[in-house]
């Protein structure tokens, strides 16, 4: 006992039972160690105050031990972790609790293959374990089916009026959006623009959003709330087909929409409100690094940026928000929560005419001139 006096827990040390045995995880140097459920008493007596604490090891067992749990980083000296940046990282990030500096550690500088040499040693492998891919997209169409009008081509508009143009939106008048309007939202977001094979990771589809691999994990779910041509209630939007399927019929989507995004009743009043939830599956197939986990938020990003500058492009208000009931939405959509996931949310629709001015606005000298920007909506008496 008098030995675990010189040492202390690894700062990132983080313990977890899975089939009732104890795993003890490094994320800083990415290692995990099996043990026994006696090992974990062990450890627990470095942090006990009570002097009554036996060992269940006999003595050289014990210091047996408590030697490998400090070669493999477990324990480390006292005064060594007095400086550990990981323990000043878990320090200033507890805010956000612990599965935030272990996501971030168990994923920095995940290696990944970037030789001509390597690249082809690991497509081999692959190819020699590989199933077969998971479809790269969802559908129903065969149960039903609601053909959305072909894209157009947004021809009025340049990207620079879509970028000064899009503004979070607050103020939406509850006017119904076009159906043409909502298949073009869609289409530029998710829309499969064409397919094509690869020699060892099947056919993959190239969207207007980028996917890492080509995987796209991320699937569209609409509630809509006024859209011509469409009743209200909650559709999937069938990228494959360009088409939606209706999941449920909901004359007064707002009380499910002020529950889920927690009051914010300021997005109530959206045409339609999309959740962007992702498929693991598609992704764990090709990818066995937890750093994806990173990319499947970043690729829900950039859907959301599609989205986001199509809408302004097509004059309309937009939103989005993380801010969501995650369990909601997956009962509401009927997902489990574990293959595939609640992400985002985002809305568009008629935003409420502005006539009052802003005092307070200053404008970047670096914004081109003769360019008209969406700004925040002023106050009104």
């Amino acid at each position: 006992m008098s030995q675990l006096n010189r040492y202390s827990l690894a700062p990132d040390l983080i313990i977890t039972y899975v089939d009732g045995k104890p795993k003890l995880h490094l994320p800083s140097v990415k290692r995990t160690f099996e043990v026994d459920w006696k090992v974990c008493e062990l450890i627990s007596m470095i942090t006990s105050d009570s002097k009554s604490l036996k060992s269940l090891f006999i003595e050289e067992t014990e210091l047996k031990i408590i030697d490998q749990l400090f070669k493999n980083g477990i324990l480390i000296d006292k005064q060594a972790s007095q400086n550990s940046k990981i323990k000043q990282m878990v320090m200033e990030w507890q805010d956000w609790d612990e599965s935030s500096w272990f996501l971030h550690l168990q994923t920095k500088n995940t290696k990944f293959e970037t030789t001509e040499e390597g690249r082809i040693q690991n497509v081999e492998k692959f190819r020699e374990t590989a199933s077969s891919p998971p479809q790269y997209f969802k559908c129903n169409c065969s149960s039903s089916s609601i053909s959305l009008p072909l894209s157009t081509k947004l021809s009025d508009q340049t990207l620079i009026n879509s970028f000064m143009q899009r503004r979070t939106c607050r103020r939406f008048s509850g006017n119904p959006i076009s159906l043409q309007d909502l298949a073009d939202v869609l289409f530029y977001t998710g829309g499969i623009l064409f397919t094509n094979d690869t020699h060892s990771y099947g056919t993959v589809a190239k969207n207007s959003s980028p996917s890492p691999g080509g995987r796209h994990a991320t699937e569209l779910y609409t509630m809509v709330n006024a859209c011509e041509g469409l009743k209200n209630g909650s559709y999937h939007y069938c990228q494959k087909h360009h088409a939606l399927h209706l999941i449920e019929e909901e004359e007064n989507i707002r009380p499910f929409l002020n529950e889920v995004l927690y009051g914010q009743d300021y997005f109530l009043d959206a045409a339609v409100t999309v959740f962007y939830t992702s498929v693991l599956n598609r992704l764990k197939w090709k990818y066995k690094t937890s750093k994806v986990y990173r990319l499947m938020h970043l690729e829900t990003g950039h859907y959301a940026q599609n989205f986001l500058l199509t809408g302004s492009a097509l004059n309309l208000g937009v939103f989005v928000t993380a801010a969501f009931k995650d369990s909601l939405i997956e009962k509401k959509l009927g997902i489990c929560g574990i293959n595939e996931v609640a992400m985002y949310v985002s809305g568009i629709g008629h935003s409420v005419p502005d006539k009052a001015t802003r005092s307070d606005i200053e404008y970047a000298k670096i914004v081109p001139e003769d360019v008209e920007i969406r700004l925040p909506i002023g106050e009104h008496s």
